[in-house]
């Protein structure tokens, strides 16, 4: 089934994903694709899974999105573990799924505190199998000079989520501000795998 829709999750910080924004929302409109990019709580607002749940699914009440099998999901660090744990607890078949430097718990180059506020997104083993077998295809975009975690995390999630490996070995963690590199990348992906 084509891809009509994009959506767009964000990492920590509410719009800390508007540095991808509006170059994002400009190639994917090119191609066709309607695309969202719904604002995720700030850390002033408190960022919990339960905060990103209610902000996804209005996102998905507002806009009327009923067809799964046309969209396209897009993580960006924290949002990856968001992605993997709501589609294991509420599976749907979409169209596909991309994520930019998706880790798995804990980080191994930082202290665990700066993470803290992510310690109810973090997928189980079981939620990383059951999202594993969901029958829609994954790539995970990931760098080899990543500031939060070792190329072998980041490996790691992308081999827990059964998804295809695309390595930048001079990427860092896969957000415009830090590498337009791995920006043109996800431009790559989406262009010729979906």
């Amino acid at each position: 089934m084509k891809i009509k829709t994009v959506i767009f999750i964000c990492g920590l910080g509410g719009d800390a994903g508007m540095t991808y924004v509006p170059s994002l929302r400009e190639f994917c409109e090119s191609k066709g694709y309607v695309f969202y990019a719904p604002h995720m709580p700030s850390f002033e607002e408190g960022i919990t899974y339960a905060k990103y749940e209610k902000s996804f699914e209005s996102l998905i009440k507002s806009e009327n999105i009923t067809n799964f099998e046309n969209v396209l999901l897009i993580g960006q660090s924290a949002g990856t573990n968001f992605v993997v744990k709501y589609l294991a607890e509420k599976p749907m078949k979409i169209g596909g799924y991309i994520s930019c430097a998706g880790f798995r718990f804990p980080p191994d180059k930082v202290s665990l505190d700066k993470f803290s506020s992510l310690k109810s997104f973090y997928p189980t083993n079981k939620q990383y199998e059951i999202f594993k077998n969901l029958p829609f295809k994954k790539y995970s975009i990931f760098g080899g000079k990543d500031c939060f975690f070792t190329t072998e995390n980041l490996s790691k999630y992308a081999d827990d989520i059964g998804s295809e490996k695309i390595f930048d070995k001079n990427g860092l963690h896969g957000t415009i501000s830090e590498n337009v590199k791995i920006h043109k990348l996800l431009h790559k992906v989406i262009e010729e795998k979906f």
